[in-house]
């Protein structure tokens, strides 16, 4: 059942460069971008367009619509390029939420800027609302943009967390794709129909480079490094079962030596497995990064669990990343406390291991059974090397006296909970419970990291 190798623990990995992008640049591409397609518009008369009467203001709350539907939708893939510069500030768990919240927006303004344009048509025409869809219908590449629409529209029901949640994860994110192809069957109708592509060069050749830009920075950060990772594949040296249905892998290779991780941070795995080889998923490093190799640990339940079970040594596996920012550093050097829960408990083990002992560790781990409760040996002396203490509170919520996130709860187990750093790795629901409590319970948000494992 277990085949295991242990890794001697010899030669850290360097940690990632730090990011050089700046809060204020990204905010003057956030507010120069829109800004400046506000103000093509506007030198193509938009402001005489929407003060021309009923029809003219339809038809540029439309245009505008139409504008910033595309902007979000380019927003939205810059977004999820994973280019290193803009992950290494902000984390990849909160770019896709951010992600998220564009994608609304996208599908928002797509929706006024049919409505708008349709009721201005038809008002120009004299025909009915339908009537005038068919007739446009007949426009070159609209029936491409249509279907991008619908498809758009889609995505952005699957992402409704009631209806995601019911979704496979794989089902889910090859839907998901589909947003991307809905960007390339819109494009035709924007450089033939868009306001700002018909009889102005200066701004077809600015969104033209826009649409480029977007398009380098997901060559760059998606396609590069899986190209560079199936070019270097590394190998599965060692795996461990464990009781809960998880799973440690142990992952090395030659390639390895020349990688950059920290403790906390988390890779794309793809395993060479049948069932396997095509898709990638996140999962966190739950040891220190090691030349000699690296752990990942996760739940291989569900629909993959047959897949999971022929993962041997061996094993080819590429590796994408390192993604996630919640490593050692952020503690400023103070006391550290750390809440833990479900898959979150790998990277608080791997952030452990960064821990100075005057730092002394007060380790929460909120688990619903202890056979969840994953390294709780690794844990216990870990902690104990620093001179912290762990708690485990293991049990369904239901059957809990206590809820051990309100804030007498935490300060009964943390009683300096306001001076120290605290870490909070684990699901949504658990996550924001323990914000709040932390929060209550005197510790500024500034000194809260979190980090979701549910996107």
């Amino acid at each position: 059942m277990t085949t295991a190798v242990e890794t001697p623990v010899t030669t850290p990995l360097a940690p990632p460069r730090r990011g050089r992008l700046r809060g204020a640049d990204l905010l003057a591409v956030v507010l120069g971008i829109p800004a400046t397609a506000l103000a093509l518009w506007l030198v193509d008369g938009g402001l005489a367009l929407v003060t021309s009467g009923v029809e003219g203001t339809l038809t540029g709350v439309g245009q505008l619509a139409g504008m910033a539907a595309g902007l979000a939708a380019l927003a939205g893939l810059a977004l999820a390029s994973r280019l290193r510069g803009l992950e290494r500030r902000y984390g990849l768990d909160r770019m896709l939420g951010w992600h998220r919240y564009v994608g609304i927006a996208a599908v928002t303004a797509l929706l006024v800027h049919a409505v708008a344009l349709i009721a201005a048509y038809s008002m120009r025409s004299g025909r009915d609302p339908f009537s005038q869809v068919v007739f446009l219908a007949g426009e070159p590449w609209l029936p491409a943009a249509l279907v991008g629409g619908a498809l758009m529209l889609l995505v952005a029901l699957s992402s409704w967390r009631r209806i995601k949640s019911r979704m496979a994860y794989e089902t889910w994110y090859y839907l998901h794709l589909l947003g991307y192809l809905s960007v390339v069957l819109a494009l035709g109708h924007v450089l033939t129909m868009g306001s700002d592509f018909v009889g102005n060069t200066w701004a077809t050749l600015w969104w033209i480079g826009l649409y480029l830009a977007v398009a380098l920075m997901f060559v760059v950060g998606r396609w590069w490094p899986l190209l560079r990772s199936l070019a270097r594949p590394l190998k599965v040296t060692g795996v461990q079962r464990h009781a809960d249905g998880a799973i440690s892998v142990w992952v090395a290779g030659l390639g390895l030596s020349a990688a950059r991780a920290a403790s906390g941070q988390f890779f794309m795995l793809r395993f060479g497995v049948r069932g396997l080889w095509w898709q990638s998923h996140p999962y966190s490093m739950s040891n220190r990064p090691l030349a000699e190799g690296l752990r990942f640990t996760f739940h291989a339940r569900g629909d993959d669990a047959a897949d999971f079970a022929r993962i041997r040594p061996g094993t080819r596996v590429w590796l994408q990343g390192p993604y996630g920012t919640l490593g050692v550093e952020r503690s400023e050097g103070r006391q550290v406390a750390m809440i833990a829960g479900g898959s979150g408990i790998a990277p608080l083990r791997a952030i452990l291991d960064d821990l100075r002992p005057e730092q002394a560790p007060v380790v929460i781990v909120r688990v619903s059974a202890w056979h969840q409760a994953w390294f709780l040996e690794e844990l216990e002396q870990l902690v104990a090397d620093r001179g912290g203490r762990l708690h485990v509170i293991a049990g369904r919520r239901t059957s809990l006296r206590v809820d051990p996130f309100t804030p007498v709860a935490l300060q009964s187990l943390i009683p300096d909970l306001a001076e120290r750093s605290v870490y909070v790795c684990g699901p949504a629901a658990m996550s924001r419970a323990a914000s709040r409590g932390l929060v209550a319970g005197g510790v500024p948000r500034s000194r809260i990291h979190i980090e979701r494992y549910d996107y």
